[in-house]
């Protein structure tokens, strides 16, 4: 079941219930830090992380394609394109 958030309008206090999403409730949800139940359903965002080793990302991007990876330039911003030329340029053409 996913989890959905309800701002109290009373306090600002942002609280967290468990529900189906096609759950409907007669009286709002109450607020878990004043007990009022002004609350309102605010959008909550959500974040995802993936860690992988740089052997195993060179190897999903080897499997995209020919890729060539040119040295990191000692300036912050490179001026012209990097040497040997674009990494994601097509040979065909």
């Amino acid at each position: 079941m996913p989890i959905y958030e309800y701002k109290c309008r009373k306090c600002g206090a942002v609280s967290e219930y468990l529900e189906k999403p096609e759950e409907w409730h007669f009286f709002p949800r109450k607020c878990k830090s004043c007990g009022r139940r002004r609350t309102r359903k605010v959008v909550s965002t959500f974040s995802s992380s993936v860690r992988r080793s740089q052997t195993e990302t060179l190897n999903e991007l080897k499997q995209m394609g020919n890729v060539t990876f040119s040295p990191r330039q000692a300036s912050p911003r490179p001026q012209g394109p990097p040497p040997g030329g674009c990494p994601y340029e097509s040979d065909e053409g």
